[in-house]
Order: C-alpha cells, then structure tokens, then sequence
C-alpha cells in the first residue's frame, strides 16, 4: 500500500498503528511516509497474556472436610479440592486398617493418629481453597 497520508499542507502524523484506511476493521501501520502492509485487530496487545479464569464455585466448609476425614480417611480431602497422592494413600490405607478392625480389632490403632492427621490437614486444605479462590 503506498498510498500517502493525504493531500493537505500539514506534515504526516508520526510512524505509528492506526485505523485501516482501507476499511478492513482493524489497524495499519503507517511508517511516517506511507500505509505498510501490516496489519492488526484494534487494541491488539503487545504480548497477548492469558486472562486468569473466574471460579465459579461455592465455599468448602472446613467442618464438614474434617467429618469427612473421620467417615473416612482421605474423603474431606478430595472435598477440599485436593487431587494429590495423599488423599488416595488415606483412601486406601483406611480400608485395609476397616479390615484389620474388623477381622482383629487391631487396625484401630493406627487408625485413630491418622483420623486426627488426616482431620487437621483437611481443615488446612478447605482453608486454602477458599483462600485460592477468594471464597473467604
């Protein structure tokens, strides 16, 4: 495009993006003398930066993410918004000690420290989440 910038007596604005002349919507770029072949939509950034994502989602009660630890191991963890290894470890270390308990009684004492853990760091978990996703 070597069309200049018009016909009048004042000088050619400065080399800089501005609306098509050639009706396209978006920008051109004018190098100071001339319409170059570059264009662009309007408002383009610079450097495009990824919009953060909105959450849409209700507040984790920590109550209820520490009576789940205690129905069972692991759960108030997943209700917490944990998808790590320990709330699987939990899930599954607590049905071998069900097991155990049942078949000899012994499973619950291992069961009772880690309930306690397991109900204290899912609390924590429901916290962060609320935190992270600014539900305080």
């Amino acid at each position: 495009m070597s069309e200049s910038w018009g016909t009048g007596e004042s000088p050619p604005p400065a080399a800089d993006w501005y609306p098509d002349p050639a009706g396209s919507g978006g920008q051109r770029y004018w190098d100071g003398t001339q319409w170059t072949d570059h264009t662009r939509p309007v408002n383009a950034p610079a450097f495009a930066q990824p919009q953060p994502q909105a959450y849409h989602g209700s507040r984790k009660s920590p109550g209820l993410a520490v009576l789940l630890s205690i129905l069972w191991l692991g759960t108030g963890h997943f209700y917490a918004g944990r998808s790590d290894a320990l709330p699987i470890i939990f899930a599954v270390v607590n049905l071998f000690l069900w097991i155990l308990t049942l078949t000899c009684l012994i499973g619950i004492i291992p069961w009772i420290p880690m309930v306690i853990f397991a109900a204290i760091d899912s609390h924590k978990s429901a916290k962060d989440f609320n935190r992270r996703h600014g539900l305080a």
